[in-house]
């Protein structure tokens, strides 16, 4: 891979260069910004951008000559999206931690419309007692290190209004800690990258999770270790802490959040 800090040589490296600065920008861009951002001499850039263009991966605004990513180029980008979706693509990582681990493995997906979360697969535990986890059921955001793990990076109109529902306990019953309370821990979340929960949303368990990112740095989602109380050992706790966030830092990747 090319170190960021070195300017791309050959027309190959130049071109791809080119097309991904176009296409993670957040907004069209001038051949100018475009230049500065691949350390390339303008007259190169306008180059690239006639060739890119010829292939309908780029297109011109006629008024304002910025540039943005054509259509056909963003049909591509989702039709790959759609081909490889979260859980297929966290599958493999999820077998991974798993190994790792000896653990059970679950991915979370956020709801955003319902503000809710769900499991969407798991990766049983090589050990005799572990727990089966329904599978696509909205649950709660609000309890669980799987939850709080989303829940602590979601935009701050979702929080304020998760928080405002104060949902009591699906363990115990009780309710959410106080609004003050809450955002001090999901700023300890958001600190340490990952979420610690016990006994939140399984009696008798302990979690631990981190966040999966979208481009925009918002969750998406969650990586999250589920582990019988009874076998777990706080001095493990870190370990299993950098297993669960490297498989979430790479969905995140593999997502287009660039950290």
């Amino acid at each position: 891979m090319r170190d960021d800090q070195t300017p791309p040589t050959g027309t190959v490296a130049r071109t791809v260069a080119l097309l991904r600065a176009v296409i993670e920008a957040d907004r069209d861009v001038t051949v100018a910004e475009l230049a500065e951002d691949v350390r390339l001499p303008r007259p190169t850039v306008h180059r690239l951008l006639d060739l890119l263009a010829q292939e309908d991966m780029v297109e011109c605004d006629p008024v304002n000559r910025h540039w943005r990513p054509s259509r056909e180029c963003q049909r591509l980008g989702a039709l790959l999206v759609s081909r490889r979706s979260l859980v297929n693509l966290a599958r493999p990582v999820m077998a991974r931690v798993v190994a790792r681990s000896e653990e059970a493995c679950l991915l979370g997906i956020y709801l955003p419309g319902q503000r809710r979360m769900t499991f969407a697969a798991e990766h049983t535990s090589p050990n005799p007692l572990s727990y089966r986890i329904e599978l696509n059921t909205p649950v709660s955001v609000a309890w669980g290190s799987s939850g709080r793990a989303i829940l602590a990076f979601l935009p701050p109109e979702d929080v304020e209004a998760i928080l405002a529902e104060r949902e009591p306990s699906p363990v115990t019953g009780e309710r959410m800690p106080g609004a003050v309370a809450m955002r001090r821990e999901l700023a300890q979340i958001r600190e340490q990258g990952y979420a610690y929960t016990k006994n939140q949303k399984i009696p008798g368990s302990r979690g631990l999770a981190a966040p999966i990112l979208g481009p925009d740095g918002y969750a998406v989602g969650s990586l999250c270790l589920t582990i019988p109380e009874m076998r777990f050992r706080e001095q493990s706790s870190g370990e299993l802490a950098e297993m669960v966030t490297a498989g979430a830092r790479e969905l995140s990747a593999l997502l287009g959040y660039k950290a």
